[in-house]
């Protein structure tokens, strides 16, 4: 621990990013007080059931290369809970032309995936001999134009997009949005090259792609159980101000603590929250934060039965690319991921909607929503597809929109926090949206504290 290192730390924002800040600074021994304004851990990570259904409302899963989730789970006793997504699951489908049609597993797999025409594969397949360079804050779609061509960018990485963020690709800078994949860009050369060359870390306690027996949702309520009193739930911070040297906050909520004398907070909340939190301390910062915008998802989860379709859910879902007549973004056909999601007979699907692309879509009426949802899912497995049952979830303002220009904005928001002592913003916004990005972000904004080198 550094000399400077803090004797008390708040962390306003109970998701993965401040529950794994809070967990490292216990760890270190910090006196640490983590609020949370929801009556439940966790934000977007969201697990319910229902008649045998395991819903996931946000992140279904992680992969691999979740070293600091994996970490955390560990330390809460989790291990043992991690299950392999089911081998059907390396099948992943794209919407084109009426009808899913398979991406190949492998460069084998090419010559048999109608996902693109023979002459759209033929010029991802010349991908690694392409060297030209990108321009500054380049976009996804023309760094996939540049790399796999026009076909592969207009199909290909507009689905992506909308299946990750529920973006569009000329929005959101490439840099921001995947830097792994822009770092593979550099380092390889190729794409393709990178891809081949990826070596599975060591010590993932699944294969291929995994989650929590019991839910996602179970990681953060058992770190918010590990923090103990650290923990304080349905406590809204409506203000933050600095005197004498540390922090006091204004705080709405049963908390009877102390709220002064912090030496140091570290911000996990949406962009839009902390600009409220930081209008005191500085009119740019809060102009920063405010100026990031974010995408607002419709979730529909479906249950039916699945032998009854025509097109059976063999993989780990489909994405819809614009234009394909389809107001979907696309479905995770979460019982074949996971096969105990759902009673056996019996089938679960997460479709999502809305996003950049529809925006109004969340202010329909429920029975609305379902209507289209149910409609576009017939048109994809065909008329057998009919729904038991189904449940609408809304997730306003839930996913941050890495537009173009928005590395030039987390160094600006860097900058202004280094001259705040004692102050971090992390989140998805600032590290990226992956699950394991922001735990990361949790983590790194902790040891920043711990060395007594924040701000950022």
């Amino acid at each position: 621990m550094g000399s400077d290192s803090p004797r008390r730390v708040a962390v306003i924002g109970g998701g993965i990013t401040g529950l794994s800040a809070a967990w490292r600074l216990k760890q270190a021994g910090i006196e640490t007080v983590l609020f949370e304004s929801s009556p439940r851990p966790g934000g977007w990570v969201h697990t319910t059931e229902k008649d045998g259904f395991l819903l996931e409302w946000g992140p279904h899963s992680v992969l691999p290369g979740s070293s600091t989730l994996i970490e955390l789970a560990a330390a809460v006793g989790l291990t043992e809970q991690w299950e392999s997504a089911d081998s059907r699951a390396r099948r992943r489908y794209i919407y084109r032309s009426g009808q899913p049609r398979a991406l190949p597993q492998s460069p084998l797999g090419i010559p048999f995936s109608t996902a693109l025409s023979p002459k759209g594969w033929l010029r991802v397949a010349t991908e690694p001999f392409r060297s030209t360079a990108g321009s500054p804050e380049e976009s996804v779609q023309s760094f996939f134009r540049r790399r796999l061509g026009r076909e592969a960018s207009e199909i290909l990485a507009d689905a992506m997009v909308a299946g990750i963020s529920g973006g569009i690709p000329e929005d959101l800078e490439m840099e921001s949005f995947a830097p792994a994949v822009a770092e593979m860009e550099q380092k390889y050369g190729s794409l393709l090259r990178g891809l081949m060359g990826r070596r599975r870390p060591e010590g993932v306690p699944f294969k291929g792609t995994g989650t929590l027996r019991k839910g996602m949702q179970s990681l953060p309520e058992a770190l918010a159980s590990e923090l103990s009193d650290t923990y304080q739930g349905r406590n809204t911070v409506t203000d933050l101000y600095r005197s004498n040297d540390a922090w006091s906050l204004k705080v709405s909520g049963a908390y009877k603590g102390d709220t002064d004398r912090f030496d140091a907070v570290i911000l996990a909340t949406p962009a839009e929250i902390t600009a409220r939190l930081v209008r005191s301390q500085s009119i740019r910062l809060e102009q920063l934060l405010g100026s990031i915008s974010y995408a607002s998802m419709v979730l529909v989860q479906i249950a039916y039965d699945a032998s009854k379709c025509h097109f059976k859910p063999d993989g780990f879902g489909f994405l819809v690319p614009r234009g394909q007549g389809l107001q979907i973004l696309g479905s995770i056909w979460s019982s074949t991921v996971f096969p105990w999601r759902a009673p056996a007979g019996k089938a679960l699907a997460t479709v999502f909607m809305g996003g950049v692309r529809q925006p109004a879509l969340g202010e329909l009426r429920k029975s609305d929503i379902v209507e289209i949802a149910l409609a576009d899912m017939a048109r994809v497995h065909g008329s057998g597809f009919v729904a038991d049952w189904s449940e609408v979830g809304l997730a306003p303002s839930a996913i941050p929109q890495q537009k173009r220009g928005h590395s030039r904005k987390v160094a600006a928001i860097r900058k202004v926090c280094a001259e705040i002592p004692g102050v971090e913003v992390v989140g998805g916004f600032i590290d990226g949206i992956s699950l394991e990005n922001c735990a990361r972000s949790g983590f790194q904004a902790a040891d920043r504290v711990i060395s007594g080198h924040s701000s950022q």
